[in-house]
């Protein structure tokens, strides 16, 4: 990394080395040139420059470049920002004129005019073409981690994440004590709402560069995003397991499937289809009623209603054989019932009612129609 003064000197040189040169191609006259070696005199004694000193002068100077190349690549820069709002733009050649040994200095120099164009474009939140400047000098310079780390910040200012995870995992790739790469690998991970892996590459950075304020701060921001993550997995756990509970038990607690396995409920309804009360049930006009009402509005008939409904209840007293509907016979259902007598078979309503276990299904039912809607918002 050159000092401000090392930057200083060289473009001194290169100045000196442009004037020299115009001289030797003859760009201007022969007085014209006796005040150029004047005005080099001046150059190299205000910035302290030693013209004699073989080994600074080759040390600051730009050979093979020379000024008036990096003038043509910059105006050639100029002219691209300049036409970037048209659509037919004449693009900067890109080529790679790459050696052997790599990159060339002068593909060095376009790659980072290139880059210089991006930022420009980063400036004006232009980032399509941002991202195709970074492109072009990545094209001629792929072993520089900070082309592809602008890239990547330019990636998730345009709302591809998940290249800029790519970018900025080849920029540290290139270069692992690059700080910038995982601030950029940070940002992509928590555009993605992957917290954990952006909190990871932020800690990474602040191991390089402390004093970060910026990752600091993103930090904080991804830490924050992964606890409400956190806390909200946690509450939806039970929520979903009660959904799933109520879907199995047909909501509200009632255990459908312990309904369905029932022994009782089981012999009612192989009677019922024996002796055609089947049939009877589903001409009845209030169960007609509850079907219909069922079909179209989703809601499973109170348990309360039907116990509470005459037709219903008359109904299943005729099933059971007490055509008078007095006490006294439910009585005897009862005691049928809790005899374990063949009543089973022939009152097979009765036997039902007098199940503890449908019976407690039952309360379970109508506990849950009572309370069971308390959980929505």
């Amino acid at each position: 990394m050159q000092t401000p003064e090392e930057s200083r000197k060289r473009l001194a040189m290169a100045i000196i080395e442009y004037l020299d040169k115009a001289v030797a191609d003859s760009l201007i006259s022969t007085d014209g040139a006796e005040s150029l070696e004047i005005a080099k005199q001046c150059i190299s004694d205000a910035f302290e420059l030693d013209l004699e000193d073989d080994a600074e002068t080759k040390a600051l100077s730009l050979k093979p470049f020379s000024l008036d190349k990096v003038f043509d690549v910059y105006m050639a820069t100029q002219a691209k920002l300049e036409s970037s709002n048209s659509t037919d733009k004449a693009p900067v050649d890109a080529t790679p004129t790459n050696t052997a040994s790599g990159p060339s200095d002068e593909d060095r120099m376009r790659a980072d005019a290139f880059k210089a164009e991006g930022n420009s474009f980063v400036t004006q939140k232009d980032y399509k073409n941002a991202i195709d400047a970074y492109t072009r000098a990545i094209d001629l310079v792929s072993d520089t981690a900070v082309y592809y780390g602008n890239r990547a910040a330019a990636y998730s200012q345009y709302g591809e994440h998940e290249k800029a995870v790519a970018d900025a995992k080849q920029a540290l790739e290139i270069d692992p004590s690059y700080s910038k790469g995982y601030s950029r690998l940070g940002l992509a991970h928590f555009g993605l709402g992957q917290y954990k892996e952006a909190a990871d590459a932020y800690t990474d950075g602040l191991a390089l560069d402390p004093g970060n304020k910026v990752m600091l701060a993103s930090l904080e921001s991804a830490k924050s995003k992964l606890a409400a993550s956190s806390v909200s997995d946690r509450a939806a756990s039970p929520a979903s397991a009660a959904a799933q509970g109520s879907a199995g038990s047909g909501g509200g607690g009632f255990d459908l499937a312990s309904l369905m396995n029932n022994p009782a409920l089981m012999n009612m309804a192989q009677s019922m289809m024996a002796n055609g009360g089947l049939e009877s049930l589903m001409s009845n006009p209030s169960v007609s009623r509850m079907a219909e009402n069922f079909r179209n509005t989703g809601q499973t008939p109170s348990m309360a209603d039907m116990m509470n409904n005459p037709e219903l209840m008359d109904m299943a007293r005729n099933m059971s054989g007490s055509a008078g509907g007095s006490s006294g016979n439910a009585g005897t259902a009862d005691s049928s019932a809790n005899s374990g007598s063949s009543g089973a078979g022939s009152n097979p309503l009765a036997s039902l009612m007098n199940n503890p276990a449908l019976m407690d299904m039952a309360r379970q039912f109508m506990q849950g129609n009572n309370g069971g809607s308390g959980g929505q918002q």
